[in-house]
């Protein structure tokens, strides 16, 4: 039978890694002691909608560049379209890919629509509010989802420590951008950064405990 090293537990059937710490299981694989039932793969997987949302993708691109070639126009407007595009189908990738659990995917989000922002506003000629309305305010629509989960949708702790930590590390950001003048819209920031520092006192304070305990379940110190 398999058994995880680090969690100290034996799992039936033909699993790949550990379902508790996702760990590299030891041992001999018993099919036959499966518990649970082959579940039949939906038509609708992720890989089809990823591809279906890259060809709804690609068919727009060329109809707008088709567009704007054929009309009288010094805008090429049609390459925004093709980055509006590439953008969409990246955000609903990491959101597809992340689907089952809630909040990585929140956690992944409030890293990538920043840096989608920020490239935009590269992209059309720094205005900074990427960075002084994006950044901040999906930050804290992420820490405030989290809570949410939390609180009053009674989800597990553990399974949000990390998610936790990792958005308010990022909302931390914008207050360092803001002390080295990158920054000159104030409030979004100094929400966002009291938001972030609350809760990370909150869990330094009250959930110490719970927060050693799984990071070293998840490193297997």
């Amino acid at each position: 039978m398999l058994r995880c090293p680090y969690c100290k537990v034996s799992v039936a059937g033909d699993k790949v890694c550990c379902p508790l710490c996702g760990g590299t299981l030891t041992g001999v694989a018993e099919p036959e002691t499966e518990v649970f039932p082959k579940i039949k793969k939906s038509r609708f997987t992720s890989n089809f909608m990823l591809r279906l949302l890259a060809l709804i993708c690609i068919v727009v691109s060329t109809v707008c560049v088709f567009v704007n070639t054929q009309i009288a126009s010094y805008v090429f407007w049609s390459l925004f379209v093709i980055a509006g595009a590439a953008s969409f189908w990246i955000a609903c990738a990491v959101g597809i890919h992340y689907k089952s659990d809630i909040a990585q995917n929140i956690g992944w989000q409030v890293i990538l629509i920043p840096v989608l922002s920020i490239l935009w506003d590269l992209g059309i000629g720094w205005r900074g509010w990427s960075i002084d309305f994006v950044l901040p305010c999906v930050c804290i629509a992420g820490m405030l989802t989290l809570l949410v989960l939390l609180v009053f949708l009674n989800d597990s702790f553990h399974s949000h420590i990390f998610s936790f930590i990792g958005t308010c590390g990022i909302s931390i950001i914008p207050l360092i951008l803001y002390l080295f003048g990158r920054i000159r819209i104030i409030y979004p920031t100094f929400i966002c950064s009291g938001l972030a520092i609350s809760i990370i006192a909150w869990l330094l304070l009250f959930r110490w405990k719970a927060v050693i305990s799984e990071i070293t379940r998840r490193f297997h110190i």
